[in-house]
């Protein structure tokens, strides 16, 4: 099956795995320390405008309408070979569309290039290209429709990403190119009827991959608008960003998703759980992913509460002030957990783009390639991984660290950065654990 995810090295790390975990500790604390000692304000906040570079509107226009037009080339053709082409994922270009592009590649896109993916996202292309026609007729523009109501907060995107994860992680046929031409269609259906309701804004706000990919762009040092590109400090954009009820919740969903994946293919997941298959077996993985999500959530959630306790600020308050403190993690969690699948399947997706459907055809010349399993190394990769979960933790202290200086003064100041040690040590060992244990 083509969705096993992490495959390869991940238990050929170059050093010993208790090195790992030591190191990784002493890097976060080092890394607390340096903060306490060097940052005694908050700076995240100021670095946040960052400097915009004006490349031209004619520049930055053509290779939005380029993304745009090869983004929604992708989708169309996805549904189509998902609909009418071979129900086979071995050789439909579907499955790696749905779960390496628009997941994981959406995901790491917007970790480096900013807001990139919801110029790109064809759902949000067909919005755009449905608003122009109405103007055309001389019909109500779809952004002078009412907004979403506040109270909506970020629900809809964490419920629909719980069922992307039951569909990744647990339908019995997840990998069918039959189901997920189906789920493709829907998804698009169903995101353009809220926007016709919403505005396009629903799409970014509430849409489920286009709302986690907005805040996972918050942290990218790199922002593209109209007036060009903008370059600014590594997470220095989630310190203004827009935190609503649900906003924690979608990121912890994500994390608890990506955490019971890595146990899964774990020595121990494999003990525990077996291979379990058919509905019954659904039913275990579902429980299991439920129960990932609600541990990473209590540990959160135990934390935020100490900080909450010890500061005298209302639970929810503290929850919503270090929500943000979660994006470098679930980036940093998925670049991990992830980086193998994207190796491996950027090459399987290229050679199927002559193949889409699975029928025999060779559009491109490239129906004939192979997979190259040796294109990256054992050690490369696995340095990459440990990389991405010691960046993404580094990343989360900082945030924890200048949201705490402005917060807080004194001893609460340090109080709230060393509760958010602890739950950063105890995340980064977990995720290391499952590296070591694949």
């Amino acid at each position: 099956m083509l969705i096993a995810h992490g495959v390869g090295s991940r238990g050929d790390l170059p050093l010993p795995g208790w090195m790992f975990v030591w190191g990784a500790a002493i890097a976060l604390f080092v890394s607390f320390v340096a903060l306490g000692a060097l940052w005694k304000r908050p700076r995240l906040a100021a670095l946040a405008p960052g400097h915009t570079f004006g490349i031209g509107r004619p520049l930055t226009r053509t290779l939005a309408v380029t993304g745009r037009i090869i983004l929604l080339t992708l989708f169309l053709m996805s549904v189509l070979a998902g609909l009418f082409g071979a129900d086979d994922d071995s050789v439909s270009i579907v499955p790696v569309s749905f779960y390496v592009v628009a997941w994981v590649g959406a995901q790491l896109l917007s970790g480096i290039m900013g807001n990139v993916w919801h110029v790109v996202n064809p759902v949000v292309t067909i919005a755009r290209g449905a608003e122009w026609l109405r103007g055309r007729f001389g019909l109500q523009s779809i952004r002078e429709r009412a907004v979403a109501p506040p109270w909506l907060g970020m629900w809809p995107a964490a419920s629909g990403l719980l069922v992307f994860l039951f569909l990744e992680l647990a339908h019995p046929s997840r990998s069918s190119p039959r189901l997920l031409g189906w789920v493709l269609l829907t998804h698009a259906v169903v995101s353009l009827a809220m926007a016709a309701r919403w505005g396009i804004a629903w799409l970014v706000e509430h849409e489920p991959f286009g709302a986690l990919s907005n805040m996972i762009a918050a942290m990218a040092p790199v922002r593209v608008s109209a007036d060009g590109i903008t370059i600014r400090a590594p997470m220095a954009g989630l310190a203004t960003m827009p935190v609503v009820s649900g906003t924690a919740a979608t990121l912890l969903v994500v994390l608890g998703g990506t955490t019971f994946d890595g146990f899964a293919e774990s020595e121990m997941g494999r003990s525990v759980l077996g291979r379990p298959t058919g509905w019954g077996g659904s039913i275990v993985l579902l429980s299991g992913v439920l129960v990932s999500i609600a541990l990473v959530t209590m540990l959160f959630a135990a934390g935020t509460a100490w900080i909450a306790r010890k500061t005298e600020t209302p639970w929810r308050t503290t929850a919503d002030d270090f929500a943000p403190t979660l994006v470098p993690i679930v980036f940093g969690y998925a670049i991990a957990h992830y980086a193998q699948l994207l190796i491996d399947e950027t090459q399987t997706f290229i050679i199927r783009l002559s193949d889409p459907g699975g029928q025999g055809w060779d559009l491109f010349g490239g129906a004939g390639g192979h997979t190259d399993l040796t294109l990256v190394s054992p050690t490369l990769t696995a340095w990459i991984q440990v990389i991405a979960i010691l960046a993404g933790h580094v990343g989360g202290i900082t945030v924890a660290h200048d949201r705490s200086v402005e917060r807080y003064r004194g001893a609460n100041a340090f109080i709230t950065q060393a509760v958010m040690l602890v739950v950063m040590v105890l995340y980064s060992t977990l995720g290391l654990w499952l590296l070591l244990n694949a």
